[in-house]
């Protein structure tokens, strides 16, 4: 039912807690790709060593998590994708839970599970809800993430799998083109997913240039158009969400200085009635540098923007 799909890059200290996380599951339908995109601390030995024919293992050279991610998606051979991480790892129950949704439900195309960094659920009992007018509610939560989310196949069978040109939001990039294409989704209301935050590398840690984000992207006129099937999201609704989205995750693209051309020219795509964000974010390129790299400010100025739109623009 299930492919699993594990990219691994320089993570040999979390790789087996992952896939003794698999091996674990009560729901015992699935498969176990490991991508090694050109380890250099011995992961891949590790895998080899361990569990043998239990998992396939892909070899290539270092190419991002985007590319091995659809290396691997390339080789699945089950109607269900499942994403996890190397760091991370799953309840047991996870996939059972997973396959009751998809049972109960079928002809949803998009599962999004709970996930936290600190500890998991110890007895659970299946929660879920619908995630009706799904781009009404991601302005505030996307709901998803990787090592949580689950999909089915046939969307890559139709569109572009992970974006390799984005080092930051090539995810929620799937995320949103799935629902998209699939409509809306379910989310399981339990903590099913351990969310590893030991590693230091984080992508969300960097210091990114805009262009190689989600938010240019996001801003071409044919994102919708493209990825549009199931859903019930007008063009409308999503223009107001990609707005409100990119307002909420412009500013810390203020800390690099080769960002200031560039996200000139997205503020001026945002329509005027969202004023009051957009012109403080016309203020001097380099006084907002500074604000930016102030926490208190940072969230004084997210609490600002999110008054707006729970109160002002909802």
């Amino acid at each position: 039912m299930f492919s699993i799909i594990i990219p691994l890059y320089d993570k040999a200290t979390f790789i087996r807690r992952a896939i003794d996380s698999v091996l674990n599951q009560s729901f015992k339908d699935y498969e176990i790709i490991v991508v090694n995109d050109g380890s250099t601390d011995g992961g891949e030995e590790l895998v080899e060593k361990f569990y043998g024919n239990k998992v396939k293992l892909i070899q290539q050279t270092n190419q991002g998590v985007s590319v091995a991610r659809n290396v691997g998606i390339a080789e699945a051979k089950n109607p269900w994708i499942a994403f996890l991480d190397a760091d991370d790892y799953w309840h047991p129950k996870y996939l059972e839970f997973v396959s009751k949704v998809v049972s109960e439900n079928p002809n949803i195309g998009i599962i999004g599970t709970h996930y936290d960094a600190r500890e998991l659920e110890v007895d659970p009992k299946l929660q879920y809800f619908h995630l009706d007018n799904y781009f009404r509610q991601a302005i505030r939560n996307t709901r998803f993430f990787t090592s949580a989310t689950v999909l089915r196949k046939n969307f890559f069978d139709n569109h572009a799998g992970f974006d390799p040109g984005l080092s930051l939001g090539e995810d929620i990039d799937v995320w949103l083109r799935a629902s998209l294409f699939f409509g809306d989704g379910v989310y399981i209301q339990n903590t099913l997913v351990y969310y590893g935050q030991e590693d230091d590398y984080r992508a969300t840690q960097k210091n990114h240039h805009i262009n190689n984000s989600l938010i240019p992207k996001l801003m071409q006129a044919e994102y919708y158009g493209a990825a549009i099937k199931d859903s019930e999201c007008t063009e409308s609704e999503f223009l107001r969400f990609r707005n409100q989205w990119v307002l909420l995750t412009l500013f810390p693209f203020f800390q690099k200085t080769e960002n200031k051309e560039q996200m000139g020219y997205i503020i001026s795509q945002i329509p005027n009635k969202y004023f009051p964000i957009t012109a403080f974010y016309k203020l001097p390129f380099e006084m907002l540098s500074m604000v930016f790299n102030a926490p208190l400010a940072v969230k004084f100025f997210r609490n600002y923007m999110k008054f707006f739109f729970r109160y002002i623009y909802k």
